[in-house]
């Protein structure tokens, strides 16, 4: 068979993959469509499901308490506001804004959504765009495979999405590959499913498409910099937030630092998503109203809010997996606070961030907006359609290695002019390589794997202060950070290269082999020389360059026990 012969044989078979999963969606429900008795687990419906649809293992209470009863009264009156108000559209911003603040009764998250994202005028101005795309991507798409195993995975314990090609499953499906067409420099990331299906949630399907493409493309939410190659929004909000918190909240930004705790570890979610998944789903569909009114400012002051009104509790905690475990898995069953209180402490928040001239992170570079023009097909080439794999990475992927190790450098730097190492826990960067690793190459936002999963495509090396400054002049394309002469340890063979596609219609971006990498990982032996730090001041890192800390902004000692965000009492 010749090479011509072979390309046209594996397009063929994705287009017939393509094809033949397309069918299963439009098939739905329908008793013909055969669905593995694996996709749909068994399920009871009484008495276990709360009014979002999502179910619970134990069963919720027979009887609803008093305050409970009090809360619903309250929401009753807020709807009838929201009826006359949505009648006057657009109310006064100070009306607003207070209506907002105070939560979206559940019933007009639909009509309220809708109207800040100007969705009915998008639908007015792209009439049938919709349906043409939906059509291109039935033909064209080459994300197909991947959007269908994640459509499967996302919000399996709520009732619109747990059986398989439900209605809203096959919503979900359409809306991601109808704008893996739409936005074809973007294509597909895996986030971008769990943003949609809160979307469905409380929308139709063409809804939640022009939803999710403002949120993408609008300067005010920007979520295209987040989900392209390269994640640039993720990194410019993540050094932000870890200004944030090395300036106000300095006793925790240290203790974090000394157990080697990055912010790539707990908040990934927290941006990506919009904290679904990592609080209760109510105090999650509150920070949402917020957002879609104030922007993407409101994820960087809730960050900030979860990490002081639990301040307390991570100080206790002396140990990295236990604070992720805290911040991951904890707060999403119990939070501590009731959605008004953790509200109302966000509010003021953003009031003293705003103050501090810290609430705006730096402003936004090209290339975390589209470029091509939305809405004009571009087939893709041969190598996307057959899902064969790149031999060398990006310069994209290139820099986005280089961040990560900076990021370190920043991090070893930091711990030295703060703690002994004599006496840390730091004194070997093993346990930090292996749990960022872990994090950023799945985009902890589900147990799936992604088509373009979060910094997949290369790997964590915690360097030895003495091979800092030569490590970043090591050849990227090879993955050769450290050289013989600099650190006897040599990856094992395999690991610089060994790649793999998750499926032959995803995007061919490339990504290594997770479990041989971690393996690898794990053998690593990356000692941190031991030095006793040079001074005792506290300094922060900016673009490559050592500062002492603003002491105008926070005046109080060595910052160990200050706290900017003190308003009232420590609980807030």
């Amino acid at each position: 068979m010749t090479d011509g012969e072979q390309q046209e044989a594996l397009v063929k078979r994705a287009e017939d993959e393509r094809e033949g999963i397309f069918r299963r969606y439009e098939l739905g429900l329908d008793p013909t469509n055969k669905v593995d008795s694996w996709e749909n687990p068994t399920f009871e419906i009484y008495h276990i499901t709360d009014k979002y649809g999502f179910m619970h293992d134990s069963r919720l209470p027979e009887t609803r308490d008093a305050h409970e009863v009090h809360r619903t009264k309250i929401e009753v009156e807020r709807v009838k506001k929201w009826v006359k108000m949505l009648e006057t559209w657009p109310p006064p911003p100070d009306k607003l804004h207070k209506r907002v603040y105070k939560g979206i009764p559940d019933r007009m998250r639909w009509p309220a959504w809708i109207r800040l994202l100007n969705v009915k005028q998008s639908i007015e101005n792209n009439k049938d765009v919709y349906n043409r795309m939906l059509v291109l991507a039935k033909k064209y798409s080459t994300e197909t495979r991947q959007i269908d195993a994640d459509v499967n995975r996302q919000f399996r314990d709520n009732l619109a999405y747990r059986e398989r090609y439900s209605v809203k499953q096959c919503s979900l499906f359409n809306v991601l590959n109808a704008y893996s067409i739409y936005n074809s420099e973007l294509g597909y990331c895996q986030g971008m499913a769990c943003v949609a299906g809160v979307l469905l949630l409380y929308m139709q399907e063409e809804e939640a498409f022009w939803a999710l493409n403002t949120l993408i493309t609008d300067q005010k939410y920007g979520m295209h910099g987040l989900f392209i190659e390269g994640f640039p929004k993720l990194t410019r909000f993540i050094d932000h937030h870890d200004r944030i918190l090395s300036k106000i909240m300095r006793k925790l930004h240290k203790h974090f630092t000394k157990h080697n705790v990055d912010a790539l570890l707990y908040a990934i979610k927290w941006f990506f998503v919009v904290f679904v998944e990592r609080v209760p789903f109510s105090l999650s569909l509150r920070v949402w109203d917020i957002f879609l009114l104030d922007g993407d400012k409101v994820i960087l002051s809730m960050a900030i809010t979860i990490l002081y009104l639990h301040k307390d509790e991570l100080l206790h905690l002396k140990d990295m997996d236990a604070i992720i475990e805290y911040l991951q898995v904890k707060l999403h069953k119990n939070f501590g606070y009731n959605d008004d209180d953790a509200i109302q402490a966000l509010e003021r928040v953003m009031k003293k961030l705003k103050d501090l001239k810290l609430d705006v992170p730096p402003p936004a570079k090209s290339n975390e907006f589209p470029t091509r023009t939305l809405g004009d097909f571009v087939e893709a080439d041969m190598e996307k359609k057959i899902g064969r794999r790149r031999n060398d990475y990006t310069d994209t992927e290139k820099q986005v290695i280089t961040d990560v190790i900076s990021r370190q450098e920043q991090n070893a730097i930091e711990v030295q002019s703060t703690v002994s190492y004599e006496t840390s826990e730091c004194a070997t960067g093993d346990a930090y390589s292996m749990k960022t690793y872990q994090s950023i190459t799945s985009l902890a936002t589900s147990p799936a794997n992604s088509s373009y999963s979060l910094y997949s495509n290369g790997y964590v090396v915690t360097t030895p202060e003495s091979v800092q400054d030569n490590a970043r002049s090591q050849s990227i394309h090879n993955l050769s950070y450290l050289t013989a002469q600099q650190q006897p340890y040599a990856p094992p063979s395999g690991l610089q290269h060994t790649r793999h596609s998750f499926s032959s219609e995803s995007d061919s971006r490339t990504r290594l082999d997770l479990d041989q990498a971690l393996e690898a990982l794990q053998r690593q032996q990356l000692h941190m020389h031991t030095k006793s730090p040079s001074s005792q001041g506290v300094y922060i890192i900016h673009n490559g360059h050592q500062e002492a800390s603003d002491a105008q902004v926070i005046a109080n000692g060595d910052g160990d026990d200050d706290d900017a965000l003190s308003v009232e009492n420590t609980r807030l």
